[in-house]
């Protein structure tokens, strides 16, 4: 019974609460499009890594990740100065920036680009 009742929970509760545990979308990324390469590291511990070249952009970002609201959210952690984020090389600086999802793949609008970050199979755990 108490079983039961534990699964009635866990199903009716939103899932904001319930994504305190490791989501699925913890895993690689690869950015596999025209004149653009780079890839997206989520690790289970709440961490992940980001790096983009596209043209004369180059940069790259580390922090934390969460999942609410059935999206990823990023935060770079340690934050750079304001004067170095976001100049087009060095430092990406996402502040709570949200990624959009399509299935298992997911999208970061940034600079005049839509990037589409694909999973790698075998998802690594």
């Amino acid at each position: 019974m108490r079983l039961l009742l534990g699964f009635a929970i866990t199903i009716a509760l939103p899932c904001g609460a319930r994504s305190k545990s490791v989501p699925d979308a913890a895993g690689l990324y690869e950015i596999n499009q025209m004149e653009m390469a780079g890839g997206l590291e989520l690790r289970p511990d709440g961490r992940f890594r980001y790096a983009f070249d596209y043209g004369a952009v180059s940069e790259e970002s580390e922090g934390k990740w969460t999942f609410e609201d059935g999206t990823v959210v990023l935060t770079t952690d340690p934050m750079p100065p304001k004067a170095d984020c976001d100049r087009g090389f060095a430092s990406a600086c996402f502040d709570r920036t949200r990624l959009t999802s399509d299935g298992q793949t997911l999208i970061l609008y940034r600079w005049d680009a839509r990037i589409v970050l694909k999973p790698v199979q075998p998802r690594p755990r």
